[in-house]
Order: C-alpha cells, then sequence, then structure tokens
C-alpha cells in the first residue's frame, strides 16, 4: 500500500513539474500577434538566453511527493517532523527543477511604416537579415 502511494506521489510530481513552453511575444511584452499582417524588413535575427523561473506547480508538485517521501519515515513525532521536512524540501527542490534557462530567436523589424519592433519566436525563424516579411499568426512569413 505505501509502495503504491509513494509511486502515485512521484508520477504526480514528475508531471506537474514539466515547464510551460514559450510563448510568441514582441519585446513589448505585448503578444506579437499586435502586429497580424504587417509586412516589414528584417533587420537582424539573433538568440537570446531567457531565464525562467520555477513554477508554482513545480513547487507544489515537489512538496507533495516529498510530504509523501518523509511519510514513509519513523512514527508518531518523528513521522510528523519527517512529512514536513520532506514536503519542504521537496517544494525547493521542485522549485529548482522547473527553473533554468530557455532560448528564443529574436528578430528585428522595421516595418513599412517606420517602426520598429523586435518579435521574439520561440523556435528558429524560416527568415533572415534583408528578407521582407509578414506577421501571420504570430509568425513571421518570408514574402516572395
Amino acid at each position: 500500500m505505501k509502495t503504491a502511494n509513494l509511486i502515485r506521489a512521484l508520477v504526480l510530481g514528475v508531471s506537474l513539474a514539466v515547464p510551460l513552453a514559450a510563448t510568441v511575444q514582441a519585446q513589448t511584452g505585448s503578444p506579437a500577434a499586435q502586429f497580424e499582417g504587417r509586412v516589414g524588413t528584417v533587420e537582424s535575427v539573433r538568440t537570446q538566453a531567457v531565464p525562467t523561473s520555477g513554477s508554482t506547480v513545480g513547487t507544489v508538485g515537489g512538496a507533495v511527493v516529498g510530504g509523501v517521501l518523509g511519510n514513509q519515515v519513523g512514527q508518531g513525532r518523528g513521522r510528523t517532523l519527517a512529512t514536513v521536512g520532506g514536503a519542504a524540501s521537496g517544494a525547493v527542490a521542485g522549485n529548482r527543477l522547473t527553473s533554468g534557462t530557455t532560448t528564443v530567436w529574436v528578430v528585428n523589424v522595421r516595418f513599412d511604416d517606420g517602426t520598429n519592433a523586435n518579435i521574439e519566436q520561440d523556435a528558429q525563424p524560416p527568415v533572415w537579415a534583408g528578407e521582407r516579411v509578414r506577421v501571420t499568426n504570430g509568425r513571421l512569413e518570408r514574402l516572395r
């Protein structure tokens, strides 16, 4: 019974610790969709490492797993202390597991109206400096 609960807690903790995928954003913090349909010229393409903070889901998942593991140790007050300590340690570990860095591609586009925007993409865009592009569905599309 204890083994089955331990396995369930571990599976739950691991599934909750998966970080969320990066979204496409303009550098101003607003969605790239605000540029939908606009046409311009790519001035530069570069990669940038973006730090990700630990997620609440990872922290909670780690606390659950740590608490279950701690509850498997000792009896009476010792078990209670082990449960609390395990939950605290698990929360810290879960938070650290879900933090790190992710790479985004930053494409600087000068639009035909003279405005400039840095558009972040979560995957390498199919465009190079000097190419004409249009923003379609939040992605950059090369014009031919």
